[in-house]
């Protein structure tokens, strides 16, 4: 029985773990189906940031069978543009273009605007693989209240921007799957003391980590930090969980860096890209170099307000937001649940609950912040990114976190329990309601 089960005779027991499973399916056919539209009706190569650009390495790894290489760019490419190139596409580790690129040059058509459907099909495929991951995850670190999970699957379905960068072809979408994976195998490895085969599965997790996204690469970090944290008196342990992490990482990894490192003498890119970039000429020059002050730059140009924006809905300047009062909404939620989460971490150190869930929750919460800080660095020194599903590598903890601060408030049990129900058809009618408020008036424009 999960921790926590048992009810008295006043209290109304718990549903059931078959009942769980089946709100959790029910929300991620939901939101499958739902992105599955949302990529039918959205143009091809205009469905969200970057998807031209994206799907033209695809289309060359077609073609070609093999990964384009950098060549660096056109002169002038950069100017008059808001932005400047971090590290370029063809250098960015995007593991899940391979197939894709197969399997577009195995069954696809002279139409490039079905081949950009094809690719889109891959993207809608991976969310309900990274939901189902989170609720795994979830259902862990929940056990003694088996509709938290629920509720945390149904605010990611819910989440505007989550679905939308899901249907359309992008780098983010495999880097979320990847790091959701990760998530979940660090929390288990995590509560079974890391045992011989969740360390495996841990590794192999980090593995694919590592051939997606930078953004999401804090997971590293976190792993040794819940590593550390756990066995901090037992050092041997400790050198030989992580042997076997960069072992089994690198077997699954190393050769995206090392052909970067034979190829351009760089296995990052970062360096191999900004001197492509300055020779092109042109290109805006970074807030820092201008000798803005990290607060000037946010005052200049909003941000926080900008981020915190496409963190829920849309991207870039005026594009695909909500309306004001949802944000003045999710801002009072992130508020009450900071407090909350103070309220319990303060509560658990003074009764020494020095547990796994509680160093767990502390070091996610930094693996969520520190990419907020992270992107913020980036977009102060490389280029004005105004767009928060950089942080979606990090969505599962954000949730975790926010359902373990609202446990200060709500019992998740109980007649709670089926209030808290009511509240998933509500979200989930909200996030419809965008589809024919937002979407269908931007396809059409």
């Amino acid at each position: 029985m999960p921790r926590g089960a048992a009810s008295n005779s006043r209290q109304p027991v718990d549903i059931s773990a078959a009942t769980q499973r089946r709100f959790v399916v029910a929300i991620i056919v939901f939101a499958t189906l739902h992105a599955l539209l949302w990529s039918f009706v959205r143009h091809p190569a205009s469905g969200g940031p970057d998807e031209g650009p994206y799907f033209a390495i695809v289309s060359t790894m077609a073609a070609h069978g093999a990964i384009p290489e950098f060549t660096g760019y056109s002169p002038s490419e950069f100017a008059g543009g808001p932005v400047r190139a971090q590290v370029a596409r063809e250098i960015t580790p995007n593991f899940l273009a391979i197939p894709i690129a197969f399997v577009i040059g195995s069954i696809g058509s002279s139409d490039p605007d079905l081949n950009i459907h094809i690719a889109r099909v891959f993207m809608v495929l991976l969310y309900p693989i990274t939901l189902w991951l989170s609720f795994l995850t979830l259902r862990r670190l929940f056990s003694d209240a088996r509709i938290a999970p629920v509720w945390g699957v149904a605010v990611m379905a819910a989440v505007p921007m989550f679905t939308l960068v899901h249907t359309y072809y992008t780098n983010d979408a495999p880097a979320i799957a990847a790091s959701a994976f990760a998530t979940y195998a660090l929390v288990r490895a995590s509560q079974s003391g890391f045992d011989r085969k969740d360390t495996y599965i841990l590794g192999i997790s980090l593995g694919l980590v590592a051939l997606h996204k930078y953004t999401g690469f804090l997971v590293f970090p976190a792993t040794a930090a819940v590593v550390i944290w756990q066995f901090s008196r037992r050092p041997w342990r400790v050198i030989r969980i992580g042997l076997t992490l960069i072992f089994i990482t690198g077997a699954i990894s190393a050769w995206w860096y090392l052909r970067n490192f034979f190829v351009y003498g760089d296995p990052i890119g970062v360096a191999v890209t900004q001197a492509a970039v300055d020779a092109s000429g042109g290109a805006p020059i970074p807030p820092r170099a201008q000798g803005l002050s990290p607060v000037a730059f946010v005052q200049e140009t909003n941000w926080i307000g900008e981020n915190f924006a496409t963190y829920w809905a849309g991207y870039g300047l005026n594009k695909l937001k909500l309306p004001g009062f949802a944000y003045l909404a999710f801002s009072s939620i992130i508020v009450s649940a900071a407090i909350g989460g103070v309220i319990r971490l303060v509560t658990a150190i003074r009764r020494r609950q020095t547990g796994t869930d509680i160093h767990l929750y502390v070091i996610l919460a930094a693996m969520h912040f520190g990419l907020w800080l992270l992107s913020f660095w980036s977009s102060y020194t490389v280029d004005v990114a105004l767009s928060g599903r950089y942080v979606f590598p990090t969505f599962l903890a954000f949730v975790a976190i926010l359902v373990f601060s609202l446990q200060s408030y709500v019992a998740w049990r109980g007649r709670v329990a089926a209030g808290v129900l009511l509240t998933i058809p509500i979200m989930l009618a909200a996030s419809g309601a965008y589809f024919f408020h937002t979407i269908l008036p931007d396809v059409n424009v």
